[in-house]
């Protein structure tokens, strides 16, 4: 009896995701957008992924929890679409609202995505924002600079393997400099960061563009 209902519920999930799988195209669904592995085992990064290219990294990574950092807003369909994919993977889905695409926006969503991605109890996590250039290079430079001690010239190549052109997007230096001391202070001492406040990292992509990016070693 327990094997019958295990099966059927087996078939259900099945089901549920051949019919996720059935909106996208098959190279979207071979090929994980973005994806790169940040530390084996325990945090690997990526774009948004369809259903069946998330099933593909879930087998490969065994990933337990999917950050992400804002792909989906204003996409209530596609919103949903990756719940019942995180449900039927049985996963833990932990999503972020207040971040742009420029890879900026409320700090206090890094720090508390930082402080998830690092508990054990999530291990392994798959951090994804849209195209997995900006916010989720954003989130991995913090991690890398928090928890590894690598600083940003050395982890902005990583950044630049993954898309992010700092002329196209001159916000994310700023908003390193800006926010990066007072992030890393709030995931070690379990603070808060004051938040809106104007700074320059939520101005135009024009304010800080004469302002040389930062570089690799």
């Amino acid at each position: 009896m327990i094997r019958s209902w295990k099966f059927i519920v087996a078939l259900g999930l099945g089901r549920t995701l051949a019919g996720l799988y059935a909106r996208y195209g098959v190279r979207d669904n071979v090929l994980p957008r973005n994806f790169g592995v940040v530390v084996e085992g325990q945090v690997y990064r990526s774009g948004r992924l369809t259903p069946a290219a998330t099933q593909l990294v879930q087998d490969r990574t065994g990933f337990r929890t999917v950050i992400d950092l804002g792909a989906y807003v204003g996409k209530p369909i596609d919103e949903q679409v990756a719940a019942k994919t995180a449900r039927a993977l049985g996963v833990k889905r932990i999503d972020f609202t207040d971040l742009d695409g420029y890879g900026v926006g409320n700090p206090n969503s890094y720090v508390a995505a930082l402080r998830a991605m690092s508990d054990p109890a999530n291990q392994p996590v798959l951090v994804h924002c849209a195209a997995g250039a900006q916010r989720t290079s954003v989130c991995m430079m913090l991690y890398r600079k928090i928890y590894q001690g690598v600083p940003f010239e050395t982890s902005i190549a990583e950044a630049l393997e993954h898309d992010h052109d700092p002329r196209d997007n001159p916000h994310l230096r700023v908003y390193l400099q800006t926010y990066a001391e007072a992030i890393e202070r709030a995931v070690r001492m379990g603070e808060t960061i004051p938040w809106p406040d104007a700074t320059a990292a939520t101005e135009s992509p024009a304010t800080p563009a004469a302002t040389a990016p930062i570089t690799g070693p």
